[in-house]
């Protein structure tokens, strides 16, 4: 009758443990760094079809209309440029830059430099403090040294990869 594993054994699984650990560990070392990506990249994707369904609504009305997040073209200050589109200055503040344009405006991971011309909108990718995604200079992907651009003639809302 048997009642213990043999050193062999041990020795066994524990070789069989590492192999499998140094195999996965890489593939999960960037997994924040893509979560964040994707979040990102999710809000802008969400942002650019806000501005597009307020430029297609500004198409087809001939008076005065809501659009976004209670805002009224009626209003002073609310109206759209002549392009039918949102200025930077009616998407939101500095501190939460989408909240005239999102129905959920709790975007605590963006925030938008308006001392540059246009302004420049970082998401929890491209942050500034250091805590962003580390730059692997992967296209199209949202990474430390990369920003977010409105164009408010254009209606464009795209990543800058300088």
């Amino acid at each position: 009758m048997r009642f213990a594993f043999t050193l062999v054994e041990l020795i066994f699984v524990i070789v069989i443990i590492g192999i499998l650990s140094a195999v996965a560990i890489p593939k999960f070392a960037n997994l924040t760094d893509n979560s964040k990506s994707a979040s990102e990249l999710a809000t802008a994707s969400s942002v650019q079809s806000a501005l597009d369904a307020v430029h297609g609504e500004w198409i087809t009305n001939t008076c005065t209309f809501d659009w976004g997040n209670g805002q009224n073209t009626g209003n002073a200050g609310q109206a759209l440029n002549a392009s039918g589109y949102p200025t930077a200055a009616q998407l939101g503040n500095a501190a939460n830059p989408f909240t005239n344009l999102l129905k959920n405006s709790e975007n605590g991971d963006w925030s938008r430099d308006d001392s540059t011309t246009p302004p420049r909108y970082y998401g929890s990718a491209t942050r500034t403090d250091g805590k962003g995604a580390k730059d692997r200079n992967i296209a199209h992907k949202p990474e430390g040294n990369d920003y977010w651009e409105y164009n408010e003639t254009a209606g464009t809302f795209k990543l800058i990869e300088p």
